[in-house]
């Protein structure tokens, strides 16, 4: 903590938009809006005078920035900064290149540990920290726009014995979950057909995973109803000679499965916890998506394996 210095920007400032330039390559899609910056060795020999009076951590204010210092102290005081990240800071680190990169590419991405990175230019060191303060609120319009163009699978279950009015309330306990989520939910579930529409959900998730290669823990439910289907008439025996009319309802099943967009969703969040939430939830649907892609690969490879050994024996037997 002796060696790092902070230097908090607006949203709307040079340095920010600086720094989003300059972690895209790196952060991916996560937003930037405030940052801290690692001091050269020269800044830190100039500072060491002022340390003394302003404790362990030396806050500098840069005149090509507008330092929001005030505003972000409610969201900074609960993120900590450990010594093995501060440990990164000091000008031993910088001499060694290949570790840094290493321990870049190994970094995780989360709202209380802050993203490391070096600019190119003037070879400072920075670090991206997740930023709490209330965003604006986006319009329908921007995110019907945004949610239309992730991937949907539809799936479907007709003629069920079963009343559409009872079988609706399972599927509202369903809709607007993650898939894992409605997945568990349902199995707790002691409501009639409430395994059915687990199997229909599942059954619709193999869509996604044959066509683009999606796993359940990128998945959410869009949709799940059910509608009214034909609807028999019988007879009801009644007392004393008369009779009546029974119906004997059915329904059907509607599913929507829709890719997660965890932009969108960190973005959407107010507090940290939340937001720290969704940013593991993306994380364990990277590693997922990266695991089935290998388990993928590696059965593609055994069938081109098995395929040249049967074309070897047809070569060997019709030469004989």
């Amino acid at each position: 903590m002796n060696n790092i210095t902070r230097c908090f920007a607006s949203s709307g400032s040079l340095f920010t938009k600086r720094i989003q330039l300059l972690a895209g390559a790196h952060c991916g899609r996560a937003a930037v809006t405030s940052a801290i910056r690692f001091p050269s060795s020269s800044d830190l020999e100039d500072r060491q005078q002022h340390r003394r009076s302003f404790g362990s951590i030396a806050v500098s204010r840069r005149r090509d920035c507008s330092t929001g210092f005030s505003d972000l102290t409610s969201s900074l005081t609960s993120l900590k900064i450990g010594r093995d990240f501060s440990s990164n800071a000091t000008a031993e680190s910088n001499d060694n290149s290949n570790s840094f990169e290493q321990q870049l590419n190994n970094q995780v991405v989360s709202p209380t540990t802050p993203t490391m990175f070096t600019d190119s230019e003037s070879g400072e060191q920075y670090g991206i920290i997740l930023d709490t303060r209330k965003l604006p609120r986006l319009k329908p319009g921007v995110v019907r726009r945004r949610l239309d163009k992730c991937r949907t699978y539809v799936g479907r279950e007709q003629s069920i014995r079963h009343s559409p009015w009872k079988l609706n309330r399972i599927c509202q306990l369903a809709s607007g979950l993650t898939l894992e989520e409605a997945l568990t939910q349902l199995k707790f579930c002691d409501k009639k057909n409430a395994d059915l529409v687990a199997k229909v959900l599942k059954r619709t998730s193999n869509l996604g995973d044959i066509r683009d290669g999606l796993q359940i823990s990128q998945l959410e439910v869009a949709e799940c109803f059910a509608t009214r289907s034909m609807m028999l008439r019988r007879i009801k025996p009644m007392g004393r000679g008369r009779h009546g009319v029974m119906h004997h309802k059915f329904s059907h099943i509607r599913v929507v499965l829709r890719e997660i967009d965890f932009p969108l969703r960190i973005y959407q969040q107010t507090s940290l916890n939340q937001k720290k939430k969704w940013m593991y939830h993306q994380q364990r649907a990277e590693n997922d998506a990266r695991a089935a892609m290998a388990k993928r690969e590696e059965l593609e490879r055994l069938e081109k394996q098995q395929q040249a050994q049967l074309e070897e024996r047809k070569k060997a037997a019709s030469k004989q």
